[in-house]
């Protein structure tokens, strides 16, 4: 058997994940065997299992995108203004449009923590988007709105409460 490019092997791996996300939103974590997941993504089963240690290890793949998504939505969202106050409203605005999306709810809010356990969940939550809340703090800040104080307490505090929304 010729052995596959890291290229193909990433186009493997992306398959397996993107299957998964469906599936997991759809059913749940509890309700998505790994056998529907390498039908879904048209994969072997060791393919799936080359990529990840277990159903667990591919959940926390698919919630890790996931959060990236949401990041990558935010910051893109905050960009598109041009001026500090309204880049930080309208990133928060799409923070929380992307919550109540149904496949976020299901998988960052139903399963994530029991499947991950808080202390996982949290610390992927916060290595995502802590950042990017930071420095929309900091351009606050910086452009002068003194009510806002550039710390990682306030960063942390406001990226819980928009979470906890």
């Amino acid at each position: 058997m010729a052995r596959r490019t890291a290229d193909e092997a990433e186009k493997t791996r992306k398959a397996i994940v993107a299957a998964a996300h469906d599936l997991f939103a759809a059913h749940g974590f509890a309700a998505t065997s790994t056998a529907a997941v390498v039908e879904a993504a048209g994969v072997t089963r060791g393919a799936l299992y080359h990529h990840f240690a277990d159903k667990t290890a591919l959940f926390e793949a698919v919630f890790v995108r996931l959060e990236h998504e949401l990041n990558d939505t935010i910051i893109h969202t905050a960009l598109a203004e041009k001026e500090a106050r309204p880049a930080f409203v309208a990133g928060c605005g799409a923070m929380l449009d992307f919550m109540v999306r149904p496949d976020y709810h299901q998988i960052a809010v139903v399963d994530a923590p029991a499947v991950l356990g808080s202390t996982v969940w949290h610390a992927i939550d916060s290595a995502v988007g802590l950042v990017s809340l930071q420095m929309g703090l900091h351009a606050l800040d910086k452009a002068g709105h003194p009510r806002v104080p550039h710390t990682p307490a306030l960063a942390t505090a406001v990226l819980g409460r928009l979470t906890d929304a």
